[in-house]
């Protein structure tokens, strides 16, 4: 008769078949594992598996395997590092050598503009000087035809003769203010004195070097004369005849200075403008007075 384990079914499995049912599904894991190349948790896999069967030849392949490509993963990342560290140190160096190309461009260009700079004050300087010489030459050209113009012009005085009938003496004044120059003229005219008025001393020094007059009044800022007041007060003393005349200086100017330097060169009197006609004529009078008493003593002895 038979027992209830002759008809146990086949399909049946024993402990033995039920770990390697359970080994084989570990080792499914692991070839998608590997796929997805997580070969570290692939390995902890098949280390559980050696667990449930230690004796199971296809987990030591797969840990041989694993082994295998967990040692070339980790010589695929250093490698894949080195390269990235060389990558990282070839773009150090190339951005180095960019901000030093980029340096000396910029240096380069401040260079190239000191020099833009340096040429563009050069030239202005050499135009300056150009346009400095053109104007020196200007003027000595204009200084030239009015020295021209003087040498042609015969020096004449504007008028020669008193108003009144008796001549009381020969006064000489110059003075660039016409205006003014007629008046001081008539002045000294009405009170009986001859007057050879002249706008310029140059005129007046032509006229001088033949001309004795008794009194010389001159005007010292002689703008349109080549000769200043006090020049042409020097002048005047160089001249023999003339070195014991008179000579008055008629100015608006009231500085101190000026008038102390004319002092010190010798001058007889300085009359500042405004004045008025009884201080002009009485200077005029007194200072004729004196020298005409200087020469007749000198007559006499």
């Amino acid at each position: 008769m038979a027992t209830f384990q002759q008809f146990r079914p086949m399909a049946e499995l024993t402990p033995r078949d039920d770990d390697r049912k359970r080994v084989s599904e570990i080792l499914k894991r692991v070839d998608q594992l590997i796929k997805l190349q997580e070969y570290e948790q692939a390995q902890r896999e098949t280390e559980r598996a050696k667990e449930i069967d230690p004796r199971n030849v296809y987990i030591d392949a797969y840990q041989e395997r694993l082994a295998a490509l967990i040692e070339q993963a980790k010589r695929d990342r250093e490698a894949a590092e080195a390269r990235r560290r060389a990558e990282e140190e070839q773009r150090k160096r190339e951005e180095e050598e960019r901000r030093k190309r980029e340096e000396q461009r910029r240096k380069e260009e401040i260079q190239r503009k000191l020099q833009q700079e340096e040429e563009r004050r050069r030239q202005e300087e050499e135009l300056r000087k150009k346009k400095e010489e053109e104007e020196a030459r200007r003027r000595e050209e204009e200084e030239r035809k009015l020295r021209e113009e003087q040498q042609l012009k015969k020096p004449e005085p504007i008028i020669r003769t008193a108003k009144s009938g008796r001549i009381s003496g020969r006064v000489v004044l110059i003075d660039d203010d016409e205006k003014l120059l007629h008046l001081v003229k008539e002045t000294i005219e009405d009170a009986g004195f001859e007057v050879l008025a002249f706008t310029t001393s140059d005129d007046a020094y032509k006229v001088l070097k033949t001309e004795t007059p008794d009194l010389i009044l001159s005007d010292i800022n002689l703008e349109t004369s080549t000769m200043g007041g006090f020049s042409f007060y020097e002048k005047i003393r160089e001249m023999e005849h003339l070195e014991e005349v008179p000579f008055v200086f008629l100015s608006g100017l009231s500085d101190e200075v000026l008038v102390r330097t004319g002092k010190e060169l010798g001058i007889d009197d300085y009359i500042t403008k405004p004045f008025s006609d009884q201080d002009l004529l009485a200077v005029i009078k007194g200072k004729i007075k004196r020298y005409r008493q200087i020469k007749n003593k000198r007559k006499k002895s």
